[in-house]
């Protein structure tokens, strides 16, 4: 993977661009599409809230998910340490849980989108689309590393994975970055 770079425009915003070989395309296009089907089974296995339907509240899980990966994209509302009022953690992910997984899905399809369905190794982002591409990449990192591997090899394949994307990460802020600079 090339870095990402800044593109001025005469007319409009800068956008960014980054050149992908073909196999890095295949991995973050199927690693975000992986991530968007266990958020997207999450979302749909939450119980039905007759009350939540009739008032039109967003109603979702009680309960943290048991997949590790999937617990650390959707935490706990409150911290250890915290003083605890029973119920409060339950209450806040029931109501704000498929909201925030919402938010998750609308980056990762951006980032499916960019990368597009011909197999395109030129990826070109806008400015609002860099803020999505960064928080879903972010996404996948915790995804990842969140991911038991009792095995050395597998434990490394997944760091330099992670690794990869922080690379991504990195670059595209720094891109960004030139923007901040020239103001």
């Amino acid at each position: 993977m090339q870095a990402w770079k800044r593109k001025k425009s005469l007319f409009g915003p800068a956008k960014y661009q980054c050149v992908f070989e073909p196999i890095e395309r295949e991995i973050l296009g199927n690693l975000a599409a992986t991530v968007a089907n266990a958020l997207m089974e999450r979302a749909q296995s939450a119980p039905r809230d007759e009350l939540a339907e009739l008032t039109g509240m967003p109603s979702g899980h009680k309960d943290a998910p048991d997949d590790p990966s999937l617990a650390r994209l959707l935490p706990d509302f409150e911290r250890e340490g915290d003083e605890e009022y029973e119920g409060d953690n339950s209450l806040l992910r029931s109501l704000h849980e498929s909201d925030i997984t919402k938010g998750k899905l609308i980056n990762l399809a951006i980032i499916g989108q960019a990368l597009g369905p011909d197999g395109s190794v030129n990826v070109t982002i806008t400015e609002d689309e860099a803020d999505a591409w960064l928080s879903g990449i972010n996404d996948l990192r915790l995804y990842l590393s969140a991911i038991d591997a009792d095995d050395p090899v597998r434990r490394e394949e997944r760091d330099n994975l992670v690794d990869w994307l922080a690379y991504n990460q990195g670059t595209l802020l720094d891109a960004m970055g030139h923007d901040i600079d020239m103001q």
